[in-house]
């Protein structure tokens, strides 16, 4: 299956998530270490000075987040549980409503990915630190963060 049928998998999973559908979060491009997903700013999602509230911008990069730590296991997630433990984010700027659409990119290095696949074939725990930039249409940052992916062999 390639990265593209993939990420139309893994985003209509995501999708079934009410949290996913009330922020109105797509995907954007999804390949193996790699997630991009935005969401275009409606009133219900801006704070009261035209912002995008934080709680939005972080679910926004937990989700490209949690994406990208499974970009490249899917195919193993049926021997794994993977779940976010943390997350930390620090507002660079302001996300203001109008100059949405609001992206996060979130990627893995190659060697990352293989060592995740590796161990979970050895049923090892993992905890994974993911990256994400989360930018506004102009490209500009608004917001980085890092989640921590907990992977576990299943029970």
């Amino acid at each position: 299956m390639d990265s593209a049928a993939m990420g139309e998998l893994v985003m209509a999973g995501f999708k079934k998530l009410g949290f996913l559908q009330f922020a109105g979060i797509d995907g954007v491009d999804y390949q193996v270490g790699r997630n991009v997903v935005e969401m275009a700013p409606r009133p219900e999602h801006l704070n009261h000075n035209g912002d995008v509230h934080a709680a939005i911008l972080f679910g926004l990069a937990e989700t490209a987040a949690m994406g990208a730590a499974i970009s490249g296991i899917v195919d193993l997630m049926g021997a794994a549980f993977i779940v976010a433990r943390d997350g930390r984010i620090e507002y660079l700027a302001r996300a203001k409503g109008s100059a949405g659409p609001i992206r996060a990119t979130s990627e893995l290095p190659a060697e990352t990915v293989a060592r995740t696949r590796a161990d979970i074939e050895a049923s090892n725990p993992i905890e994974l630190a993911v990256p994400v930039d989360i930018t506004d249409n102009s490209g500009k940052s608004v917001a980085a963060a890092t989640f921590t992916a907990v992977i576990r062999p299943r029970r």
